[in-house]
């Protein structure tokens, strides 16, 4: 999708062009305006709003998701609550969100970043093994960090029931 969205900026008038990026979990689009401004925005699985990356919940993203909007094929949302980590650990600091469920006798968890970005689904085999299902941006292995996941693998066990 590749669509042109047109803003009041500031009591300026302006434009962006707009450009999905694969994720599985939100709503991501880049957005490159006629400054030549650019930046990705998606919604947040929390709360439904629209986030501007690394820069949090901005006024802009407000005004971006609003007019994102018009373009989605279901514009409505249905919040998914994390459960938050954080913690410093040798002076840097381990901060991921989950969301977790089960299909059948396996134990699912959607990982989300600190800036609240879909990451990954890590499945609990129940055998000692855990297997990534997939990745935000089109399976992309040189996202994926193997000294992050082998901290979350022994942390998510904790917050089992």
């Amino acid at each position: 999708m590749e669509n042109i969205i047109y803003l009041n900026i500031d009591g300026r008038d302006t434009f962006g062009k707009v450009s999905r990026v694969s994720n599985k979990m939100q709503e991501m689009f880049r957005i490159i305006f006629k400054d030549g401004y650019e930046n990705i925005f998606f919604t947040d699985v929390e709360s439904g709003e629209w986030i501007e990356e690394d820069l949090g919940f901005t006024e802009l993203a407000k005004v971006v998701g609003s007019q994102i909007r018009r373009f989605l094929k279901a514009p409505f949302h249905v919040p998914k609550i994390l459960s938050w980590y954080k913690k410093i650990e040798k002076g840097k600091i381990l901060n991921f969100g989950f969301f977790s469920f089960k299909s059948g006798d396996q134990k699912i968890y959607e990982i989300y970043d600190h800036n609240r970005k879909y990451r990954y689904t890590l499945v609990d085999m129940q055998n000692n093994e855990w297997q990534l299902l997939s990745g935000a941006e089109s399976d992309d292995c040189d996202e994926i960090d193997p000294l992050f996941i082998d901290k979350v693998i022994n942390i998510l066990p904790l917050y089992s029931h």
